[in-house]
């Protein structure tokens, strides 16, 4: 079963024009059902990306589970971030049922992993912005 769902995540209570400060965001399940409780958990995980600068940012996300006739499924969760003008920030996470409680794991991995990098970047980005200031005040 292929099904795909675009989320705008709503307003924050902090953030009242969300509209330009969230990231889109498409969830795609690949063998299993759709979960509601999955997608409110990528929504969680989007909102963290919030306080990073991301103008015109795409999040692509791919929830698949192999092995689903199974009792021990295996879930793979790939996360595809897409910023204009910069590389692509990807990321993938895999885990079996029962451990970490099997996809909720794995895309809490996914998800602390491109924050990792963003992180780095904005940390980068910080750095050449004191080094131009304190070079124009030299």
């Amino acid at each position: 079963m292929h099904t795909s769902k675009q989320i705008n995540p709503a307003p924050s209570y902090f953030n009242e024009h969300a509209s330009d400060a969230a990231i889109p965001v498409e969830i795609q399940f690949r063998h299993m059902q759709e979960s509601q409780r999955v997608v409110w958990l990528v929504d969680q995980m989007m909102e963290k990306f919030e306080k990073y600068p991301l103008p015109g940012a795409k999040a692509y996300v791919v929830i698949d589970e192999t092995h689903h006739r199974e009792k021990t499924g295996i879930f793979q969760v790939k996360v595809k971030l897409n910023v204009p003008g910069e590389r692509l920030y990807v990321a993938h996470s895999t885990e079996k049922t029962g451990l970490h409680d099997g996809v909720y794991g794995a895309i809490a991995d996914v998800f602390d992993s491109i924050e990792k990098q963003l992180v780095k970047r904005h940390g980068r980005r910080t750095r050449r912005r004191i080094v131009r200031a304190i070079e124009k005040a030299a």
